[in-house]
């Protein structure tokens, strides 16, 4: 059995965890999030991007769209 594992953003100022809120998707491979650190001496906030930049496993229910653009 797999193991499960989160996946977050720790702050680069003090390495505290980083929550976030309100997101802005710029294509179906491309998002923007915005994060705020939860250390109250710290209270760094920025935005995050996410990006699919490459397959790893082709979907066998691929769109034509999006996997012209994983094979570029």
């Amino acid at each position: 059995m797999a193991s499960s594992t989160t996946a977050y953003i720790r702050c680069p100022h003090c390495g505290s965890r980083m929550r976030t809120h309100g997101h802005v998707v710029y294509s179906p491979l491309t998002k923007q999030l915005t994060a705020a650190c939860h250390n109250p001496n710290c209270l760094f906030s920025a935005k995050v991007s996410i990006e699919i930049s490459q397959q790893i496993q082709p979907s066998l229910q691929p769109k034509p769209e999006i996997a012209a653009a994983l094979t570029r």
